[in-house]
């Protein structure tokens, strides 16, 4: 075994020598361009990109969470349980602002452990942005499924799901962080 770690060094010694005294050819102009275009992509993603992956995934994660808390009263399973509990804790407002945490702040943890890394820093750039979006174009879906949307009722909704989506996105990021960090 020794004398083969001593001919690995020779040949990779030998490889070495010759790469200093070659005569230092490019690749070919277009494969370097390729090549930096993909590198560029991959670690700079698109804001379109990004966000349908998002919304995506916070639309599979938000039907979950309509098992259990309904939306402005639309319910998969007509379980109200959960929505009564917070409407007698909180009231009617209060208890918006939590279904809306929950139904985005569900989806930017699932996203933290799905996306990539640079789509995750994209995000993190405007998390407010990302999740104010996201919470207006299922609002908007909301009415078009015929829920009972009010102006105080579905401001709270967002301002919950913009704020718990924004703060999950970031927590969960950093959780991702410290889970795929090497031991030392």
């Amino acid at each position: 075994m020794g004398e083969r770690t001593v001919d690995n060094n020779l040949e990779n010694n030998k490889d070495f020598q010759e790469f200093l005294v070659s005569d230092g050819h490019s690749p070919p102009k277009q494969l370097s361009d390729d090549i930096l275009y993909f590198v560029h992509r991959d670690l700079n993603p698109s804001h379109r990109l990004v966000f349908i992956k998002l919304l995506l995934i916070q639309t599979v994660v938000g039907i979950v969470t309509m098992l259990f808390c309904p939306q402005f009263e639309l319910s998969l399973t007509n379980n109200y349980d959960l929505f009564h509990f917070f409407h007698r804790q909180f009231g009617r407002t209060i208890c918006m602002a939590i279904c809306g945490g929950i139904f985005m702040g569900s989806g930017a943890v699932a996203a933290a452990f799905i996306l990539k890394g640079p789509e995750l820093r994209k995000i993190s750039r405007t998390p407010l942005l990302y999740y104010f979006s996201i919470s207006s174009i299922f609002l908007l879906g909301f009415l078009l499924l015929g829920a009972n949307v009010y102006v105080e009722i579905s401001a709270a909704w967002i301002v919950g799901a913009c704020l718990v989506g924004s703060a999950a996105h970031l927590l969960s990021r950093k959780a991702r962080q410290m889970i795929s960090a090497p031991a030392s």
